[in-house]
């Protein structure tokens, strides 16, 4: 039979990347953010 999991598209730009490199992707832009207000407050 085959498999109940959902296939990755092979041209997705994360598509090679595991699950925690998905999640710091995504939170990306609110980390620069944060360097960035603790750069200015320093």
């Amino acid at each position: 039979m085959a498999d109940q999991e959902p296939r990755k598209q092979a041209d997705a730009p994360d598509s090679e990347l595991g699950e925690t490199a998905r999640q710091m992707r995504a939170a990306e832009p609110y980390i620069s953010a944060v360097w960035k207000l603790v750069g200015g407050a320093v």
